[in-house]
This record gives structure tokens, sequence and C-alpha cells, in this order.
């Protein structure tokens, strides 16, 4: 009798999609031990026998190719005859000489966040922040205490920029303005690639003092220090002024609304009277608006990564009605929603019109 090619598993594809999930934990961990071990980077010039990987990365063969042959069923890997393995498309991504490496992001989520997401049931109870049970102390002090992992932090950010953030670049003409300011602007990456992308503007990187001088170290290493330039302060306080666009990227989601406003009003006061407010940030779908699958999941992840960081203190994905209501609160008025091929949107607004008399 034929065999069948495909035989029945036995388990039903919603059953099984369902144990994926609850594996999810086993399949990251596997992706970390990769990227730990370097084992893209070895790969990227073709496949190899798991002996030549074991001996490059100093562990044993035998325990390797049982890591290896995970990474086949997570459809990282392949597997072919003589004991040799070479990268998917997927395992490509895991490469450290990629500018959208997941590389700095499957280490980040494994040593640092995964303490934190541990401690999501202890949040949804109590509202409790998962760092300061973990850490001691909220994210971003941690980093600064912490040089090696605040430096993972910004090349996390970096290829963040390119896969997450960078489709905005594409979605907008910033060519338009003389002078960007980015408000949070973190180590440069995004204004960066503005640059990059438009001969026109000039840029400056806003951020706090110690974060300001790793975007000073990034904008002279892209060689555009003769266009941007960076401050440092608090945006609590004040923002440069002189700006006709004010971007603030994946920083107003790490506030709750009446910080997020204050900083909102500090650029409606720093800004001409035609100057524009640019958010970048993941929209999240309310009311049964539709969106992919794809970035359904993005958008839920990043806010109970948000969640989880801070627990009921206000950081959050905000809906668009919420992003409606702050931009108004801080003097602005949201102008348009602008989808880019990526999870994060781009929101505009302009300073509010007072009426006459």
């Amino acid at each position: 009798m034929a065999r069948e090619p495909n035989p029945p598993s036995g388990v039903s594809d919603p059953q099984a999609d369902l144990l994926r999930l609850v594996f999810g934990a086993q399949a990251a961990q596997v992706v970390y031990v990769a990227a730990k071990l370097g084992l893209a980077d070895l790969l990227k010039d073709g496949p190899l026998a798991a002996t030549v990987l074991a001996t490059a990365s100093d562990v044993d063969a035998a325990i390797l190719r049982r890591i290896l042959r995970s990474l086949v069923s997570l459809g990282v890997c392949t597997e072919a005859a003589g004991d040799r393995f070479a990268l998917t498309d997927m395992g490509q991504y895991l490469r450290t000489d990629r500018p959208d490496s997941v590389h700095p992001r499957a280490i980040l989520n494994t040593e640092v966040l995964q303490p934190l997401w541990g401690e999501l049931l202890h949040t949804v109870r109590t509202g409790e922040s998962g760092a300061a049970r973990v850490l001691g102390m909220p994210l971003f002090e941690y980093l600064g205490v912490h040089p090696a992992i605040g430096a993972l932090f910004d090349r996390t950010m970096a290829s963040y920029a390119r896969y997450r953030v960078g489709p905005a670049v594409a979605a907008y003409d910033f060519g338009q303005f003389d002078t960007i300011v980015d408000v949070g602007g973190g180590n440069g990456a995004l204004l960066i690639e503005i640059l990059r992308a438009y001969d026109r503007p000039r840029g400056i990187v806003f951020d706090l003092p110690a974060v300001a001088e790793r975007a000073r170290q990034h904008i002279a290493a892209a060689e555009l220090t003769d266009r941007c330039a960076v401050a440092g302060g608090s945006a609590l306080e004040l923002v440069p002024g002189g700006g006709d666009a004010y971007i603030l990227s994946n920083f107003l989601i790490n506030m709750d609304d009446e910080r997020a406003a204050q900083i909102l009003r500090h650029c409606r006061e720093a800004m001409a009277d035609e100057g524009r407010v640019l958010l970048i940030e993941p929209v999240m779908p309310a009311g049964g608006e539709l969106t992919d699958p794809y970035k359904s999941w993005d958008t839920t992840t990043i806010d109970l990564t948000m969640l989880s960081i801070d627990g009921a203190g206000g950081w959050r994905v905000r809906t668009a009605e919420e992003f409606r209501a702050l931009l108004e609160a801080g003097g602005l008025t949201l102008t348009a929603i602008i989808p880019t091929v990526s999870s994060v949107s781009l929101i505009e607004a302009r300073p509010t019109r007072t009426a006459p008399g």
C-alpha cells in the first residue's frame, strides 16, 4: 500500500498553532543561542558541517547539532546530506553585517526583556513595573548604569530604525523642511536616515546629555557633522528652537499623557506657525479597524512590552483617537495619519489656530 506523503499528525491545526505559542519561549531561546554563538556569521558564505560549526564556536558537536536541527524546524536553517547546515532567507537576518539585522534584538529580548515578560501576570494583577521588580530601577536608568547593555540597546534601536521606522522616511516628504529637530532622538539613527535620503534639511538630535554624546559618535561615523548638530537637555523643560519640523519617534509611547502633552506644548512653542510635529509610532487598531496580521501582532507586542516595562504608569501604544486628544492637549491639530509598510504610522500635526475675537 502506498504511504501517504504527509500523514496526519493527530493534532488539529488550531491545537498545533497554540502549542507553538506555548513553546514560544523555547524557540526564542534557541534563536538567542544561535545569535550568541554567531552561527549566522559562520554560515554567511554557504553550508558548513556541524563539526566545523562546533569547532568554530567552541562547543560540543553533538549538542550543537541538536540546536541546529531545532533551527531547521523553526525555518532559520536547512539541513542537507553530509551533516551540512545552511541559512534560510529568514536566517540571513541573524547575520551581524546586515543593517537590518535581528541579531541584537534576539540578544536584548532574552537577556533584558524576557525577565520582565516573566513578571507579566504580576504586572497585570498589581500594575507594578516589571523593570522595577526585576531590575530594581527604571529600564532607561538601568541602561545607563550598565554601558554594555546600553550599547546593545543602541544597536537594537539602530536596526529597529531600519525595519520598523525606516519605512516612515519613504512614506513622507522630509525634503520640504529646512531644519528638523528629532526630540528624544537617541543615537541619531532616524535622523541619519532622513539626512541621507534628503539633501535639503539640516538636523538637530535632542536627547538627555548622556544619550546625546552617543548620538555625536554615530553622526560623526556617518560623516554628517556638517549637517547635523546634537543638543543635550530634557524635553520636559524645553526643546531647541528654530525647527520647522519636530519629530518624536517611538518617544511618546514611553510616557503618560500628562508628560507627553507637556513635551508637545514645548514643541508647539519652539516652532514657527507653519511648523509641523511628526510622530512616528504604532497606532493601536480599535473599534473593528482592519489591519494585517503581522502589523496587529507587532503592535500588540510593542504595547505589552511597554506594559511589562512600566506597569500601570501610562506607557502604551495609543489609538488614533487617543493621539488626536493628546495632540489637542499640546496645542496641535492632527492633520494626517499616514500608514507605512511597517507597523508604524507617521502622524502629522500642525499648530492649532485660535479663532479671532
